[in-house]
């Protein structure tokens, strides 16, 4: 199969309510798609993302976010004539008690991975995200197996420790309590999602991440109710904004239930590039990609 993905447009809007304290920004990336296989072969133009982004403070330690996703393809946000509708991506409002502590309530994007939690599609290297993300961070096999945003309706505290002096911290920890049934949705059963995440940066251009998340959920395929469910990412990132960028992770997905639908995935990323001035020079490669499904 042979698939090609062009960017051709991006357009950046950002005007700034200075009395209000609210900041409204968005951007439009447009582009082009061919594909090819043994079963169809198709042309189009798309329009990939249109976000709408609401940034704002009330007063010192309180700021929210509202973002919105203009041309949302993916399966359940599409009408009835299949066109793309507009999607709640963020709805939250954090309160920053300290820099080691701050604290996180609404719907937000969950701490899985670099791509999912400290990239936007606007920074990205590439036109689209890995699989870590499509396939572990944006995806909850048992409640709805199909790819989503990777956003959740909780609570999460936040931290930076270890100042050092320099523009960063040593050390960044998340840990996040919420529904499990991604967003947009109450959750259907007692059981909550856990997110446990660090991020240990040695130097300003080096880091590593760590993050573990277990719930339990109800299958849909079996209507088992809080069948359990754990994913895992671990990376490395060194970015360094006039040179080299090289960024790994590795991520899993499986089942813990016997009575549930079984499932096992695992994969791994490699992104290496080298900025020069405005630009950057990237090559991606998917190490492996395992998948194993298993249905009672």
């Amino acid at each position: 199969m042979t698939k090609l993905k062009l960017t051709l447009l991006m357009i950046v809007l950002t005007t700034s309510i200075v009395n209000a304290q609210v900041k409204l920004s968005g951007y439009l990336q447009t582009g082009v798609n061919y594909m090819k296989n043994e079963n169809v072969e198709k042309f189009s133009f798309q329009a990939k993302r249109l976000r709408l982004i609401t940034d704002g403070k009330v007063g010192e330690k309180i700021d929210f976010r509202l973002q919105i996703e203009g041309f949302a393809g993916i399966k359940g946000t599409k009408n009835a004539n299949g066109q793309k509708a507009f999607h709640i991506m963020d709805a939250f409002a954090t309160y920053k008690i300290m820099p080691e502590f701050k604290i996180r309530a609404g719907q937000f994007y969950t701490p899985l991975g670099y791509e999912n939690y400290d990239i936007s599609p606007a920074s990205l290297e590439t036109v689209d995200f890995s699989n870590i993300v499509y396939q572990i961070a944006c995806r909850n096999p048992y409640e709805q197996n199909y790819v989503e945003y990777g956003r959740d309706i909780g609570i999460m505290f936040i931290g930076d420790l270890f100042d050092s002096g320099e523009g960063f911290n040593y050390f960044h920890y998340d840990f996040a309590i919420t529904n499990g049934a991604q967003q947009l949705k109450d959750d259907s059963n007692l059981m909550k999602d856990i997110y446990a995440s660090i991020n240990v940066r040695p130097v300003k251009d080096w880091s590593i991440k760590a993050t573990y998340n277990y719930g339990g959920y109800t299958d849909t395929a079996t209507n088992l109710d809080n069948a359990k469910m754990s994913r895992m990412v671990v990376g490395s990132w060194y970015h360094n904004p006039e040179g080299l960028d090289i960024r790994g992770e590795y991520g899993m997905i499986k089942s813990h239930d016997d009575k549930a639908t079984e499932f096992e995935q695992k994969g791994a990323y490699v992104l290496i590039g080298y900025h020069f001035g405005n630009f950057l020079l990237t090559y991606h490669s998917l190490i492996f990609s395992l998948d194993a499904c298993f249905f009672n």
